[in-house]
């Protein structure tokens, strides 16, 4: 089972404030119109999350909505055993902490996190070469007080799920697969976080390498089409889960939106 775990929709401008609006509301002028959506994963004894969602980062309260997403699921946050993070960027894992009375703690305390270590490294050193106290304190304390994992030094567990360095938004990016019998799904990050891109050819001037990362939407888009993958996207608003089904040279690629959030059984 895949599912889609809903944290609202946010107005983005320049200053990278996200301000909640309504889903089928414009964001307004200048802003740019994102959904926060984790992915639950679970099958058998595995249960797991690609990406956490904002936590302190965010206006909302993100351990309330992120309980009561698994509690849709018959889970709390202490069953999570795997989080995998597509690129380190808070609004993907400020979530991995949640604050009460201006003390921090690991929101899924038995989860194991993986991430790239040179990513890591690199978030770290931007904190605190711009004086993001409130980041370095969250760098500080995740360090201390969760398992982290990094995926250069060990391959991330279970087998069915697989993280590639791809680059392109940041610089070590990843793509995050997952195949488990019958089910086969992709994670691209904000590499493709809206179902808009699907069909659009850009180059991001907020990405680490806007042409890459169009490289890397074409190639695993024909991937995922010709090898049946379903895609997760992180940023989308309508399900944030589609399977691609039919291709045209002029018009691209037929999207169907899973807009229940959810695919598969346990």
């Amino acid at each position: 089972m895949i599912a889609s775990l809903y944290e609202g929709t946010y107005a983005v401008r320049v200053d990278r404030k996200f301000v909640p609006v309504n889903p089928d509301d414009p964001p307004g002028r200048g802003a740019l119109k994102l959904s926060i959506n984790p992915f639950l994963i679970q099958n058998g004894n595995f249960t797991g999350l690609i990406d956490a969602g904002m936590g302190p980062f965010g206006p909302m309260d993100h351990h309330m909505l992120m309980s009561d997403n698994l509690k849709k699921h018959d889970l709390i946050p202490e069953d999570i055993q795997h989080v995998y993070c597509s690129h380190l960027h808070t609004d993907h894992i400020g979530g991995l902490l949640h604050e009460r009375s201006g003390t921090y703690s690991p929101t899924f305390p038995n989860a194991t996190i993986w991430l790239s270590g040179e990513d890591w490294q690199q978030f770290t050193i931007n904190a605190e070469m711009k004086g993001h106290k409130t980041t370095v304190r969250w760098i500080h304390f995740l360090e201390s007080h969760a398992n982290l994992k990094y995926i250069e030094e060990e391959t991330p567990q279970p087998e069915t799920i697989r993280m590639i360095t791809v680059g392109g938004h940041t610089k070590r990016h990843q793509a995050i697969m997952y195949h488990n019998k019958g089910e086969k799904a992709m994670m691209l990050g904000d590499i493709l976080g809206r179902s808009e891109a699907i069909n659009r050819k850009f180059a991001a001037k907020y990405d680490f390498d806007g042409k890459k990362s169009q490289q890397i939407r074409e190639e695993y888009l024909r991937k995922a089409f010709e090898e049946e993958f379903i895609l997760l996207m992180y940023h989308d608003n309508n399900g944030a889960i589609a399977a691609l089904k039919n291709f045209d040279e002029k018009k691209g690629y037929e999207i169907e939106h899973i807009t229940s959030g959810v695919i598969g059984s346990i």
